[in-house]
């Protein structure tokens, strides 16, 4: 976790800005790091950053059209030095990804007081702003991660959950379907993601959300229970693929909506014993999410992409990558034989 001097320096940071602006990861943790600042703060503006590829000076230009005096970056994997170099301003880095070595940067990572450390970055966001306690929940489950202050939680926000089991938090809970309908209003066409962040920064309980109570809390639950049609055809074609392998492979074509992250949850929550790997088609390549319930997936993952032409990164026992078309098959026979050295 953070350390108290490093809690201090973010907040004397954000304090003393009058424009910061959020560059957050567009999956859950992300958006809900940024939601637990901007609500707190009540100032600066959002802009959501896709997971790949990295963030470069390339995307400098546009940010400065918002006029920041402090970049914040949130649950961002990869950012290459030379966006530190050309930043505008004075850049803060909150991450819980594997450890980069970069300067002209304030970095915090909780890997760098404790290797097997990496708790969420809206863990690391409510350590300094102490409020907005279920967005904070809401982060740290959705990234796996059941936090220490569940207890409030459960106190706070009765109902929601009823057992501190990770699994049935998220498949089997009140809160787990708060989990699914958020993730769902981070995916489709950017204007409706759009206006379902605008949603969630009005949003001030999660029964709000649940029970349709404001505007804003119906539009968000509506558009997920549109989306769930989708995402269920999708869950069905992928139970199909079960076979003895040790492998659970499911690529589907492209489409608007990318349910890749989610259903490889959920399908190594139904198949613990299996790696599951689930595939969309984009363009020339197949971008995965690979889950495991107790194979490092990231060592493997770091092997099998040797000679592969694309990328990939993550956790112990979550992680995404995308291949070019052409490779897959080979990105595949590498992951089997890298499976079988164990």
């Amino acid at each position: 976790m953070l350390t108290k001097k490093e809690i201090r320096e973010i907040n004397e940071f954000i304090t003393n800005s009058s424009n910061p602006v959020y560059l957050y990861d567009n999956d859950p943790d992300g958006v809900c790091a940024y939601l637990v600042l901007k609500k707190y703060y009540k100032k600066g503006a959002g802009l959501p950053i896709k997971s790949y590829p990295s963030l470069n000076a390339a995307s400098i230009e546009y940010i400065e059209r918002h006029y920041p005096d402090l970049l914040i970056i949130l649950d961002k994997a990869e950012v290459e030095q030379n966006f530190f170099d050309k930043s505008p301003c004075t850049v803060l880095w909150l991450d819980h990804h594997p450890l980069k070595q970069r300067s002209k940067v304030h970095y915090y990572n909780p890997l760098k007081h404790n290797k097997k450390d990496n708790r969420p970055t809206t863990y690391l966001v409510y350590s300094v702003a102490k409020s907005n306690l279920w967005l904070a929940m809401l982060g740290c489950i959705s990234d796996y991660y059941l936090p220490n202050f569940t207890d409030k939680f459960i106190k706070e926000f009765p109902g929601l959950i009823t057992e501190k089991n990770i699994d049935k938090i998220i498949y089997n809970s009140e809160f787990g379907k708060l989990v699914k309908i958020i993730s769902f209003n981070l995916k489709g066409k950017k204007e409706l993601v759009k206006k379902s962040l605008e949603c969630l920064e009005k949003i001030e309980s999660p029964y709000e959300i649940l029970n349709s109570l404001t505007k804003e809390g119906k539009f968000l639950f509506d558009r997920s229970q549109y989306l769930s049609k989708e995402y269920n055809t999708l869950l069905n074609q992928a139970k199909e693929k079960l076979t003895k392998e040790k492998i659970l492979l499911f690529i589907y074509p492209e489409q608007e909506t990318s349910f890749t992250a989610d259903l490889a949850g959920e399908l190594k929550y139904l198949y613990p014993d299996k790696i599951v790997i689930v595939g969309r088609e984009k363009e020339n390549y197949i971008t995965m999410s690979l889950r495991t319930a107790k194979i490092n997936i990231e060592r493997i993952l770091g092997k099998a992409l040797i000679g592969i032409e694309g990328y990939g990164g993550g956790h112990k026992f979550a992680c995404g990558a995308s291949v070019k078309k052409e490779d897959f098959e080979r990105f595949i026979e590498n992951i089997k034989q890298e499976i079988k050295k164990r």
